[in-house]
């Protein structure tokens, strides 16, 4: 595009009539002719005066000068400052030349000799009115040639920016897909060797990459889930053998309670990457539908221990995401709030265009504020007694954490300004 304007802006000046330059063959030969029927009438009829031999017919479009070596003009009209410019211009040429002034086209010099006297033979033709106008209206408006230019290279700029984000729009749907779980979209084939056929190219090593990486992982959770259940199994045979040989004696207790324990981060553990994995691909689902079951549960767990649960109305919404996945991170946050509150934990929901925010609160013992950003990570049990005397694994905080970041959330704890612990977790709508 760049080449294209500076060859129009190069070439245009050259299309200027107004611009002197060199009298076409064809033209010369005209003139040329012209010169010699004149010089034969000047030597036919010797005594008419030269200014009317050199009179056209068309006088009032044509007209035609004789200039003398001293600079002397003789013409049947007086000359212009247009052709007298033009002569000045043109008298030291070797070769004729034309130009246009306004309406008239000037030609010359011809050399001519009349009655053994050098001249120079000059020419200029009046131009129709609307001739070569709208170029030079062009090229005397600088804006008009740019709005011209522009509008020419409109189609080429259009086809070359089609030619650049076809291809892109292809890429980003398909990484769209593949944000949203699908990792079976079809990164489009291309042949182009620039860097969009690179990029192409390499997202599609990086989805080969990405789904034998989960084959693995599918693979190695499965052997651990085995390698793991069996051993931790004929360990509690053991202790129930031991139990009913030796009784239940402080070390057996002990080594029951761990077990138990092993058990339960085993089992979060693998309900962990179960979670991770089983998300693969968004759907709409109402989220009055999927959290009214999780609130009735509460209820009823909040009785079973003496507390109370309430939550506001659940609205009507559709969201797109992992039901199931979503689902277990609010279900997760609010049976940690009811393990640790002394009497009341509530959620409240409320929602505006683009987002929906869940606030849970429970009036329990509440976090030190130099470890509440840490309990979000798998493992982590904070120093008091809210996951010592419960001998939680810290998985379950980790788990809601993997699954609000899967919706492209937030969750944020913090401690309430009375007692208790607040989590607010955040999720698009969208």
């Amino acid at each position: 595009m760049l080449l294209l304007v500076v060859a129009v802006v190069i070439a245009l000046p050259t299309l200027d009539s107004r611009v002197m330059r060199q009298l076409d063959p064809r033209s010369v030969s005209i003139l040329n002719s012209i010169a010699h029927n004149i010089a034969s009438s000047a030597d036919r009829y010797p005594t008419i005066p030269l200014q009317v031999l050199i009179t056209p017919k068309e006088a009032q479009t044509k007209h035609f000068y004789l200039v003398r070596m001293n600079g002397d003009i003789i013409s049947s009209s007086k000359a212009s400052k247009a052709i007298r410019r033009f002569i000045l211009q043109s008298e030291e040429s070797p070769q004729p030349k034309v130009k246009q002034y306004k309406n008239w086209l000037m030609t010359g010099p011809i050399p001519i000799k009349l009655r053994g006297e050098p001249f120079q033979l000059y020419a200029a033709q009046q131009l129709p009115a609307e001739h070569n106008i709208w170029l030079i209206n062009v090229l005397d408006r600088p804006f008009l040639l740019l709005f011209i230019t522009m509008f020419v290279s409109m189609p080429l700029c259009a086809s070359l920016a089609w030619h650049i984000s076809k291809p892109l729009q292809k890429l980003q749907r398909t990484a769209a897909e593949i944000t949203d779980g699908n990792l079976d979209a079809v990164v489009p084939a291309t042949q182009r060797q620039d860097e969009i056929g690179e990029l192409a190219r390499s997202l599609r090593t990086m989805m080969f990459s990405i789904r034998e990486h989960i084959s693995l992982q599918h693979r190695l959770l499965s052997d651990i889930s085995h390698e793991l259940r069996s051993p931790l199994t004929r360990l509690k045979m053991s202790v129930a053998l031991s139990k009913r040989h030796y009784g239940e004696t402080k070390e057996i207790l002990r080594i029951d309670n761990e077990s138990q324990r092993l058990e339960e981060m085993i089992s979060a553990l693998l309900n962990l990457s179960k979670t991770q994995l089983n998300a693969t691909t968004k759907e709409s689902f109402n989220l009055d539908s999927l959290l009214q079951p999780i609130c009735d549960d509460a209820i009823f767990e909040a009785e079973q221990l003496d507390k109370s649960f309430s939550h506001q109305s659940i609205p009507d919404l559709n969201i797109k995401g992992f039901p199931a996945l979503f689902g277990s991170a609010i279900e997760n946050v609010i049976r940690n709030a009811l393990r640790y509150a002394n009497q009341q934990v509530n959620l409240a929901i409320s929602s505006d265009t683009d987002k929906i925010t869940f606030v849970i609160t429970d009036d329990g013992p509440g976090v030190p504020e130099d470890e509440i950003e840490q309990i979000f990570k798998p493992f982590y049990r904070v120093s008091q007694a809210r996951d010592r005397e419960s001998g939680g694994a810290g998985l379950g905080l980790a788990i809601t954490e993997n699954a609000i970041r899967q919706h492209h959330g937030k969750i944020v704890a913090s401690n309430r300004e009375t007692h208790g612990l607040q989590i607010t977790i955040t999720i698009p709508i969208s």
